[in-house]
């Protein structure tokens, strides 16, 4: 068909028709027919036509952009009415797979040829002939028209009739279910004729990226507002009978295909060491350097694989300013590809870092991220961030804002927690911590120190002896009941928390390498564990620290776990009320909890903290061979976080 004989009809002016008929009308004769006759005349250089059967007529070539099986139907008929034998009829694909059979065969009976079309890009791509177009049909027919496709885009013959429906269909439901099944939603249109090199060439195209772009916020609406109940298993099945067996394939076996998963490949801290004791006379972004490159080192990855360093660091500023998560992946000899961004949850830091690496895997945005925290209590000290100054009256007027330390009483108070009982709690954890470095438990998450440490970092190869610190310092073994008795309350003469069952100040470092699933697997990675899910809360601040309990809530909620599906649990010790509070609230099993010490024992470096729960954990789950793993952290404020693990490989 030459150029010169073809003339463009289009039925339907809505939102997608019209640009798509103004784009084509630059190029070739084009005349229009929409039931709004304002509509039709608003296509500038379009001739108007009167009837269906006058577009039939005059056109070589039909565009139908229609939304509804019975309007389709009137229109196909309608044209046929008026259509010379030869022509060819494109029907965007919104309709049943039913409805595409049919009014196939009834244009094939009038020797009318008919292609199925599904659109992909939106309005703004539509006016720029920029849109992908799945089409579905006879081939040779798709040759004879593909000018007049090629002016509205990128276009891909997915198949005979029926597959740009299966294309369709396949972006409703990725809409619904999340681009990264959109694989899994083509490939039942198979007896439709999708193969999967049609299926990569479409995908590579751009179309996810075109819907997410072009009409992303519609379409979020549009799911979360407007969509009935069940259309997604409404598409679901219309895909499943276009390919022509009939299966019913469960829509939870569908997203579960080929999701994106977000593991943990590797995960390293140095021990923690007492507030102006052995790691004092060591720069905190050098430490933290000194992490990242053991953790690349054990990973056993190439640096340059890395996408990006996300640190958590409470006081950033001197040693610790400067956006210490680029400077130490530099200090490290990363190269300098590597970007790095410093991030503040308070406490939470760190843990916050691991939930925007693991979104960022999830989002397909990047594929490898280093999670990490840092805090040198020794050389920076708590509260050096905010330089003296207060919160502004705005707040203060509105919340009561108190010391962690008078919460954490509290919050005893609150849970009817006694001394007697937070003293028990905290000769456990110095207990339960020395334990762990007797038994060993902690010899493959922690690495040594040097003491040397800008020579270690500036030489090819990382030393093997010479360290300034090998093991947790503020563990006290031989501390009792009554040691922990005979000490003053550090938050009012009446309170119940004082220096032995508080969080030790003190400093450290950690990592973990937050990978894409498919990524370790091609690289030949074993992952410790899966991040299953992440979430975070606000409660109110004249508590402020019992935000661990509605967090764990929501994280199993959404998760459908209860705790008695989990092996381990990680609360951090911040004070001893609050994992007691937690565990009196949520009945969880004590035997589960902070089974290696926490905080109390080990120190709480507050940019540190989170990567170092995690990283304990994950070591510990692989160590009992435990299935699921869950860390939970109080953060100043009012705020918690959360992150459920689930173990991967040989315990």
């Amino acid at each position: 068909m030459a150029d010169a004989a073809v003339v463009v009809g289009f039925v339907g002016l809505g939102n997608i028709g019209r640009p798509m008929a103004g784009a084509l009308a630059g190029t070739f004769p084009v005349v229009v027919y929409d039931v709004n006759a304002s509509a039709a005349a608003d296509v500038p250089g379009a001739r108007v036509a009167a009837s269906l059967a006058d577009v039939g007529a005059a056109a070589t070539v039909v565009g139908v952009a229609v939304y509804n099986d019975a309007q389709v139907r009137d229109v196909v008929t309608g044209l046929l009415a008026g259509m010379r034998p030869g022509g060819t009829i494109l029907v965007h694909s919104t309709i049943s797979p039913g409805t595409v059979r049919d009014v196939a065969a009834q244009a094939g009976a009038a020797g009318v040829a008919l292609l199925d079309v599904a659109v992909a890009g939106g309005d703004v791509r539509a006016r720029r002939g920029e849109l992908t177009l799945m089409v579905g049909g006879d081939q040779a027919e798709l040759a004879r028209v593909r000018p007049v496709l090629d002016a509205l885009g990128r276009v891909y013959h997915v198949g005979p009739v029926g597959a740009g429906l299966a294309a369709k269909l396949a972006n409703n439901l990725a809409l619904h279910v999340g681009f990264q099944v959109l694989e899994e939603a083509l490939a039942l249109g198979g007896d439709a004729g999708v193969g999967e090199a049609a299926l990569l060439e479409v995908l590579n195209s751009g179309t996810a990226q075109s819907w997410l772009t072009g009409n992303f916020a519609y379409y979020r609406r549009q799911i979360r507002e407007v969509l009935p109940p069940g259309m997604v298993a409404k598409d679901l099945h219309a895909a499943v009978a276009l390919a022509g067996d009939g299966t019913d394939i469960p829509l939870t076996r569908l997203a579960a295909g080929t999701p994106r998963e977000a593991v943990v490949v590797a995960a390293v801290r140095t021990p923690l060491g007492r507030r102006r004791g052995a790691l004092s006379g060591t720069r905190p972004d050098e430490l933290l350097a000194y992490t990242l490159r053991q953790l690349v080192q054990r990973a056993g990855i190439a640096p340059d694989t890395v996408d990006d360093v996300i640190a958590g660091c409470v006081n950033a500023v001197g040693e610790q300013g400067r956006n210490i998560a680029r400077v130490a992946a530099l200090a490290a000899g990363l190269p300098v590809t590597v970007p790095g961004v410093t991030v503040n949850r308070m406490c939470g830091s760190s843990q916050q870092a691991l939930h925007f690496a693991a979104h960022a895997v999830l989002s397909g945005q990047q594929r490898m991220v280093i999670a990490a925290g840092v805090e040198s209590m020794s050389r920076v000290p708590l509260g050096a961030d905010a330089a003296g100054v207060t919160p502004p009256d705005s707040v203060t007027g509105r919340y009561e804002l108190v010391d962690q330390g008078v919460a954490a009483d509290r919050i005893a108070a609150r849970w009817h927690l006694d001394r007697a009982e937070l003293d028990a709690f905290a000769l456990a954890s110095h207990r339960n911590a020395e334990a762990a470095w007797r038994d060993g438990r902690f010899a493959d998450e922690c690495v040594p120190v040097p003491a040397d440490l800008t020579a270690a970092l500036l030489a090819d190869e990382l030393p093997d002896t010479g360290w300034v610190i090998e093991r947790d310092e503020g563990i006290r073994p031989d501390t009792s009941l009554a040691a922990l008795a005979a000490l003053k309350p550090a938050f009012g003469a009446d309170g119940v928390h004082h220096a032995g069952n508080s969080s030790q100040l003190t400093d450290g470092a950690a990592a973990v390498l937050v990978c894409d699933a498919a990524e370790a697997r091609r690289l030949g990675l074993a992952p410790l564990a899966r991040i299953v899910a992440t979430e975070v809360v606000g409660v109110d601040t004249d508590l402020m620290l019992h935000g661990v309990i509605p967090v764990t809530r929501r994280i199993l909620e959404r998760t459908g776990l209860t705790l008695a599906d989990i092996d381990l649990y990680e609360v951090n010790e911040a004070f001893a009320s609050v994992p007691l509070a937690w565990l009196q609230e949520t009945g969880a099993d004590p035997g589960r909890l902070n089974v290696n010490g926490g905080a109390i024992a080990l120190g709480h470096p507050t940019g540190c903290s989170g990567a170092r729960l995690a990283t304990t954990l994950l070591h510990e789950l692989r160590r009992r061979g435990g299935r699921y793993g869950l860390q939970v952290m109080c953060v100043g404020y009012g705020m918690a976080t959360a992150t459920l693990y689930e173990r991967m490989g040989e315990a």
